[in-house]
């Protein structure tokens, strides 16, 4: 009878460790799935303009716009929803509106209708971030949540690899079957059939959702800030809000325009088609993706030997790297050499989202997480990577004039943004640390008022 009890309290404690890791995996294959519906369309931009003769400007109003400003608007009332239901559930549907969405852009033959179908797969992915951060903040301790939240991360980074290679062998099986008369649907081209075959898995995986339990939700902050509102939060805290949205926004549109455009270069600048550049490309976001797992390693060293405030500090560090390599990658007429040069690049840019969403979660009450992590992912998303894609277009299009000077139009937006993103984020920093080390002594600090005569509207430090 005691060693039926001790072999079920060991079996117990093997589940109560393994279960965490058993969502952030799912959570994470979520992830891999929406950057996959995301990003499947930037592979299919060739055949696409030789079907529909889009311009390099209406292409980008398919892959920026459309996708991003309705994911950043319905982020918040997602958002709000899952701080007040079933994270699961608010996840299971939006991985259902998705899925769907990928599937009618498949069958979409005009602009507008590309448009809405693209407009569908932006809504149905806001509701991951939201949920999925809260999920994951309230199921580890502070001191390893960045390497829980670095794991989620990897989503966009094994996404872009899976699209790669997914991507890539999904276009060659689908071109095999180009002209095929399916039932109900009639003759789909290749890249009609690789959304399909793309899109419509989704529906089912979405019944992960629910093999994992809710956790309690759960505060590290003190009853003093239970009332606060989001507004009021934000107005407290102003310039830290700030200077953190304009950095982070820099970074997106840095990121986003290379994520956008870049599949789109390697074949007009070197002539590879996706069968040839996939691997390689889809190896480099493995690798990247790797490098995120590592990188909240580091972090979580970093905060628990008394950086604070680590999570953005560690991020300006690799930042200060982006510019110069993003001018040599571009001025580089080797496609191995611009791939690995835009490898490191893209490992410093595209896991942003990682430090963002560690910070938000530490950072803000428990009752107003979901609606801030939205509030910044509206304001990156739809302000920033919903520009980029159409911000290179318009210097390719409109100022060079050119389809071949698309490298020109990636590096100018490129090293630009990217200085401005690590000048705000230096900037943040002074406003950062106090907040993380008030909260990580447990003392709430109450920022002054905008009509106090603290001219810094900071958060105050809190006193020894």
């Amino acid at each position: 009878m005691l060693e039926n009890s001790r072999g079920f309290i060991r079996s117990s404690t093997f589940l109560s460790r393994v279960a965490p890791w058993w969502m952030v995996g799912v959570l994470l294959f979520f992830y891999v799935l929406s950057i996959l519906d995301r990003l499947i369309l930037n592979m299919l931009i060739v055949p696409i303009q030789k079907e529909l003769q889009f311009t390099d400007f209406q292409i980008s109003l398919l892959i920026g716009p459309a996708f991003s400003i309705c994911f950043g608007l319905f982020g918040y009332p997602l958002g709000w929803a899952a701080d007040r239901f079933s994270r699961r559930r608010v996840i299971f549907g939006g991985l259902i509106v998705w899925s769907m969405a990928t599937v009618f852009t498949g069958l979409s033959k005009t602009l507008p209708f590309l448009f809405s179908s693209r407009i569908g797969v932006g809504v149905g992915e806001a509701a991951l971030s939201p949920a999925a951060y809260s999920l994951i903040a309230d199921k580890f301790p502070k001191e390893r949540l960045a390497t829980a939240m670095s794991v989620f991360g990897m989503g966009p980074k094994v996404g872009t690899a899976v699209a790669f290679a997914v991507g890539g062998l999904v276009f060659t099986y689908s071109t095999e079957l180009d002209g095929i008369t399916w039932p109900f649907i009639g003759a789909l081209s290749s890249w009609r059939l690789a959304l399909l075959m793309v899109g419509a898995p989704g529906i089912l995986f979405a019944f992960l959702a629910f093999s994992f339990s809710e956790p309690q939700r759960c505060s590290i902050r003190k009853k003093a800030t239970s009332d606060i509102s989001v507004r009021t939060y934000i107005i407290q805290n102003k310039p830290l809000f700030f200077t953190l949205l304009l950095g982070f926004s820099f970074s997106a549109i840095a990121a986003s325009g290379l994520v956008s455009w870049v599949p789109t270069y390697l074949t007009r600048e070197f002539g590879l088609s996706p069968n040839e550049y996939a691997p390689i490309m889809g190896v480099i976001n493995l690798i990247s993706a790797s490098s995120i797992v590592v990188k909240g390693v580091v972090i979580d060293w970093l905060y628990s030997r008394g950086v604070r405030d680590a999570h953005v500090r560690f991020y300006t560090w690799m930042l200060a790297v982006t510019v110069p390599l993003s001018i040599l990658a571009f001025n580089t007429s080797n496609p191995y050499i611009f791939m690995c040069v835009y490898g490191v690049v893209d490992v410093v840019l595209v896991s942003f989202l990682i430090y963002v969403g560690a910070t938000i979660q530490m950072m803000v009450p428990q009752h107003m997480r979901g609606q801030i992590t939205a509030i910044f992912m509206f304001l990156i998303m739809t302000l920033a990577a919903g520009v980029a894609p159409s911000l290179v277009a318009s210097f390719t299009d409109f100022v060079f004039e050119s389809e071949a000077a698309l490298g020109k139009s990636l590096m100018l937006v490129t090293a630009g943004s990217s200085v401005v993103a690590f000048v705000m984020l230096r900037i943040a920093l002074r406003y950062l640390k106090p907040r993380m080390e008030a909260i990580a002594a447990d003392v709430i600090a109450v920022a002054p008022t905008p009509s106090s005569p603290d001219v810094r509207g900071a958060v105050a430090t809190p006193h020894a």
